[in-house]
């Protein structure tokens, strides 16, 4: 570039951020436009071109970044123009309604939609490929998908562990029931001689307050 004209580039994710700085001549453009178009890289991308410290001495830029637009469109992606000064703002003024033009990425983050801040985290969807996921969001969401069956496991595993406690319990009880029943029926067998020998004796279990409710107690103080 020219010692005039600075320029930048960062690659994050599926963000491409390019700024320029200086005066942009006419004896600039092909420079400039060759820096623009090399940034291509890819489908599903967002490129954000920051011209606020940018000074413009000729209208063919405009052309420019309509070719380059076109360009970034025809491969899925997005072209966002960064800039809050007045300069920039008249020399784009005759395209406003074109070019996606806001002061900051935070401006451009909070007035876009739903999916278009899943595309900026690196999700696309088209009916021809589906559901695109970029490496570093794909990484993140086989982590979080792997803690998710983790947990998961974790509480059927816990269920599972409180469903067999609960089922021993109840084997207990129905075990201590069926001892009841037997243990009540040899009762009635072993009563039914005093009950022909003329004695009242209870065995439904309900007895009276201060009623001896051992038989063999009872046998032994009759005695």
């Amino acid at each position: 570039m020219s010692k005039s004209l600075d320029f930048a580039i960062e690659f994050s994710g599926n963000e491409i951020s390019l700024e320029f700085k200086g005066i942009l001549n006419a004896e600039h453009l092909v420079a400039v436009r060759s820096e623009l178009f090399s940034s291509v890289d890819g489908l599903n991308k967002i490129y954000f071109v920051d011209l606020e410290q940018v000074k413009f001495r000729d209208k063919n830029y405009l052309n420019m970044f309509l070719e380059f637009l076109n360009f970034v469109k025809g491969k899925n992606s997005e072209l966002i123009i960064l800039f809050h000064n007045d300069d920039c703002a008249r020399y784009f003024n005759p395209f406003f309604n074109v070019f996606k033009i806001y002061d900051s990425k935070d401006s451009y983050r909070k007035d876009i939609g739903f999916w278009e801040k899943l595309k900026i985290m690196g999700v696309t969807y088209q009916r021809s490929t589906g559901l695109r996921l970029a490496p570093g969001v794909a990484i993140v969401f086989l982590v979080l998908l792997a803690g998710w069956f983790l947990t998961l496991f974790s509480i059927i595993s816990s269920q599972d562990k409180d469903i067999r406690e609960r089922e021993a319990i109840l084997s207990d009880l129905q075990n201590k029931y069926v001892h009841s029943v037997q243990a009540l029926e040899n009762l009635k067998t072993s009563v039914a001689p005093l009950k022909s020998m003329g004695f009242d004796i209870d065995t439904t279990g309900n007895l009276p307050p201060g009623a001896i409710s051992d038989w063999e107690e009872f046998l032994r103080k009759k005695k």
